[in-house]
């Protein structure tokens, strides 16, 4: 097992368009794509997709994207 050490980990709210264009710019060892408590629920489907193509996208560097999602058939 490799022990990866992280200094930072910054949450992204993945309904907001702008924040997931600047998380690609900040200093962090890791990103985590928030599409729980960060998104209003009526915005989770259109979060649920902005995600999915921002990560698609990649431009993240060296950093961890992990994403946080809740079950589809959560409200």
């Amino acid at each position: 097992m490799t022990i990866r050490p992280r200094r930072s980990l910054l949450y992204v709210p993945g309904s907001n368009p702008r924040a997931l264009d600047k998380a690609r710019t900040l200093d962090a060892d890791g990103l985590i794509l928030d599409l729980e408590d960060a998104v209003a629920p009526d915005a989770k489907v259109a979060a649920r997709e902005r995600v999915v193509a921002a990560v698609s996208a990649g431009g993240w560097g060296p950093r961890e994207v992990l994403v946080r999602a809740n079950a589809a058939d959560t409200p």
